[in-house]
């Protein structure tokens, strides 16, 4: 299967919060419950690329949207990982770790100290992804009212 990794465009936004809504709704959540982060998909791209932050889009061989991965600003050298998602049909090809790695590349580019995010615990394989690429759980980057955790990945 062919993929690519791509900033997204206007055209690609809709295409995203299907992705966002679906995945969401597939551990039990409701897209625009207890996260603003939500909200901000729809003001896409400049909703992030005017704040400082990249969000990035896979695409399949037929030009559908079937990844999603945000990095967003959050204060001096920190960034946060936002709505990193995939459909079923997409998982398993190391699409997940090719979107990481674009997020990783961004934040580096611009001297991040460190890469936050927040997720839940019933988003196992996510959280062992996130452990695997050496992310520490760290409560304390928890911002969404529905996540249950925080992790931290320090770069400097």
């Amino acid at each position: 299967m062919g993929f690519s990794i791509r900033p997204i465009t206007d055209r690609d936004v809709a295409g995203a919060l299907d992705v966002v809504r679906d995945t969401l709704a597939e551990h039990g959540l409701e897209f625009g419950v207890g996260s603003e982060t939500d909200e901000q998909v729809r003001g896409l791209p400049g909703s992030y690329s005017e704040r400082g932050g990249t969000f990035l889009v896979a695409i399949d061989a037929a030009g559908t949207v079937v990844g999603t991965a945000g990095v967003f600003p959050m204060g001096e050298g920190v960034y946060e990982l936002r709505k990193m998602y995939l459909r079923p049909s997409a998982r398993g090809h190391g699409l997940g770790a090719r979107l990481f790695d674009a997020c990783l590349a961004f934040c580096r580019e611009r001297a991040a100290r460190q890469l936050v995010l927040d997720t839940r615990d019933n988003m196992a394989t996510a959280i062992a992804f996130y452990e695997r690429r050496g992310f520490v759980r760290d409560d304390t980057q928890r911002r969404g009212a529905r996540c249950t955790r925080g992790y931290r990945l320090d770069l400097a």
